[in-house]
C-alpha cells in the first residue's frame, strides 16, 4: 500500500510539473511582433461627413420575396461615391455588376502578382415597423452627435465601404501606387444571401485571377479583452464562419372539432418535437479558431486560467463548459439551434390540420448541412414530423490559415495604428455571416475584420436599434485600410 500512495504521489508531481511546465511554455503565445506605429493623416471631418451622407440612402435589402430592392436609391448612392472619392474615380475603374454591385479595380505595378480583394456591402436591413420612435437618431439620418455616426449602415456594412475608399483616397494623394491589383468587391444584396457578392466573384474568376493573396470581409472588430476574457484589447480577425441552415417541421393533422381532441393535436405533437431538440443541442467542441482564440488569449490571463488554456488536453471539456455557460460562447463551440417561427391552428375550437416550426441553425466547422439534417430526424425520432430545409443555406466556410501574410498584413496594419500595449491580435469564429464565405473555397488567406473599437454594447446595435459607430472608431478603420493597401506590397 505504501509503494502504491508513494506512486500516486510521485504521478500527482509530474502531472503538477507537466502542468507547469507547459504553462511557462505556452503562455507567451500573444507574444506581439515587433511592430512601429504609424502615424496617417486623416481629413476626419470630410471622411465622417462623407459616411454620415451615405448612412442617408435607404439602400435597404427586404426579406426575400417580398420587395425589391430601391435600385434609384442604390444608384444615388453609387453617385455619392463618385463624388465623394475623385481620386478613386479618377484612377481606378469602376464597373457595375450584377445591376447594382460595384467593382473597383486598382490595376498593380506587376500583374504577375496574385491580387488582394477587399470587400463590404452597401446594403443595410429594414428598421422594424413601430420601432422608429425608439432611435436617439432617425435611422436614415446619418445624424452626428454625442460622439456618433448615427443611422443603418454605420456598423454594418457602409462603414466598411467608406473606410475602404477614404483609405484609398488618402493613399493616393500621396501618390501610392501597389505592387499587386487591388479589387475592391461591393456587393449590394449580403443581408439577404449576396447574389452580388457571387456575381463579383465570378466575374473575376472569369478573368483568370490568381487566388488571391487576401480577402478581407466584414466579421471582426477592435473588442475591450473583458468582452473575450483578457485584460486586454482584442483584435478578432475572423478565420472562418459558420454555416447556415434553416429546417421546416411539419406535422399533419385530421382536424375536427376541439370537443373531441386526440392525445396529441398537430400543435402538441409538433411542440414534443420543438423540445426534444432543445433538449439535445449539438455538442460542444473546442477547435479550430476557437481553440486559437483562447490560446492567444491565455497570456493575459490569470496563472489558473492561463494554466487550464495552456493544457487543453487535460482541462479542454472544463473550459468549453465554462464557455458555453453564455450563449456568446456556446455560440463559438457548437452548432447552435434556434426556433424562430411557429404556425398552427385558426380558431379556438377548431382542431388544426396542419402545424409548421422554422428552426434555424448556425452550423460550426467540422458540421455540415447533411449532418445537421441527419441529427435532426434523429433526435426528432418520429416519423409524423417531416423535415425540410427552406430560404437560403450555406455550408461553414473553410477554416483559413492565420500562419499565413495576409492574416500578417492584417495583424501589421492593425497595429501601426492601434498601438496599445497588451493588444492581442487572433483570429476567430465568426458566428454570423458574411459574403468572405464564397471566397473561402479559393483561398486560404480570406478573412473577416472591420479595425474599429467597439464595446459589448455596439454588438446589440447592428441590425438592432440605434445603430451607431463611433467617431474615433471610424477614423480608425480608415487609417487601417490605408496602412493596409500600403501593406500588400509585402505580402
Amino acid at each position: 500500500m505504501k509503494k502504491l500512495l508513494l506512486g500516486l504521489a510521485g504521478l500527482c508531481v509530474l502531472l503538477v510539473a507537466i502542468l507547469a511546465a507547459n504553462t511557462a511554455r505556452l503562455s507567451p503565445a500573444n507574444t506581439a511582433p515587433s511592430v512601429a506605429p504609424v502615424a496617417v493623416t486623416v481629413d476626419s471631418a470630410g471622411a465622417i461627413a462623407r459616411l454620415a451622407a451615405a448612412v442617408k440612402f435607404p439602400t435597404v435589402s427586404f426579406e426575400e420575396g417580398t420587395q425589391p430592392p430601391d435600385s434609384a436609391v442604390f444608384r444615388a448612392l453609387h453617385e455619392h461615391l463618385r463624388t465623394s472619392f475623385p481620386l478613386v474615380h479618377a484612377k481606378l475603374t469602376r464597373e457595375t455588376v450584377a445591376g447594382l454591385s460595384l467593382l473597383y479595380t486598382w490595376r498593380g505595378s506587376d500583374t504577375t502578382l496574385a491580387p488582394v480583394v477587399l470587400m463590404g456591402h452597401i446594403d443595410v436591413v429594414p428598421v422594424i415597423p413601430g420601432t422608429e420612435s425608439q432611435w436617439t437618431q432617425p435611422p436614415f439620418s446619418g445624424a452626428v452627435a454625442d460622439g456618433y455616426i448615427w443611422g443603418r449602415g454605420t456598423l454594418d456594412d457602409k462603414v466598411s465601404v467608406l473606410a475602404v475608399l477614404e483609405g484609398a483616397e488618402g493613399a493616393l494623394r500621396a501618390g501610392f501606387q501597389p505592387k499587386r491589383t487591388i479589387y475592391f468587391a461591393f456587393g449590394h444584396d449580403e443581408e439577404v444571401g449576396g447574389s452580388g457578392a457571387r456575381a463579383l466573384k465570378a466575374e473575376l474568376l472569369k478573368r483568370g485571377i490568381k487566388p488571391p493573396a487576401l480577402v478581407l470581409d466584414e466579421g471582426g472588430a477592435i473588442m475591450p479583452g473583458v468582452v473575450v476574457g483578457a485584460a486586454g484589447t482584442v483584435a478578432l480577425i475572423g478565420a472562418s464562419e459558420k454555416g447556415f441552415l434553416s429546417l421546416q417541421l411539419t406535422v399533419k393533422g385530421a382536424g375536427g372539432h376541439s370537443s373531441a381532441p386526440p392525445p396529441h393535436t398537430a400543435i402538441g405533437r409538433l411542440a414534443t418535437a420543438i423540445t426534444k431538440l432543445e433538449a439535445s443541442p449539438f455538442p460542444l467542441v473546442l477547435d479550430g479558431p476557437t481553440k486559437a482564440l483562447m490560446e492567444r488569449l491565455r497570456g493575459g490571463m490569470p496563472y489558473i486560467q492561463r494554466m487550464a488554456l495552456s493544457n487543453l488536453w487535460l482541462f479542454g471539456p472544463m473550459v468549453a463548459k465554462s464557455m458555453a455557460a453564455k450563449p456568446a460562447g456556446a455560440a463559438m463551440l457548437r452548432t447552435t439551434t434556434a426556433v424562430t417561427i411557429v404556425n398552427g391552428g385558426v380558431k379556438t375550437n377548431v382542431l388544426p390540420i396542419e402545424a409548421k416550426a422554422t428552426v434555424n441553425f448556425r452550423i460550426r466547422p467540422g458540421e455540415s448541412i447533411e449532418s445537421v439534417s441527419a441529427y435532426v430526424k434523429r433526435v426528432i425520432a418520429d416519423t409524423g414530423v417531416t423535415v425540410e430545409p427552406v430560404g437560403f443555406k450555406t455550408e461553414p466556410s473553410k477554416v483559413s490559415d492565420a500562419s499565413g501574410r495576409g492574416f500578417a498584413a492584417v495583424e501589421k496594419s492593425v497595429r501601426e495604428i492601434f498601438a496599445e500595449p497588451g493588444l492581442i491580435v487572433t483570429p476567430y469564429l465568426v458566428t454570423g455571416g458574411t459574403d468572405a464565405r464564397i471566397w473561402s473555397d479559393v483561398s486560404s488567406q480570406t478573412f473577416r475584420f472591420l479595425a474599429a473599437p467597439m464595446t459589448a454594447d455596439a454588438l446589440t446595435r447592428a441590425h438592432g436599434t440605434n445603430e451607431r459607430v463611433s467617431l474615433g472608431g471610424y477614423i480608425t478603420a480608415v487609417r487601417f485600410y490605408e496602412r493596409l493597401l500600403r501593406n500588400t506590397d509585402g505580402l
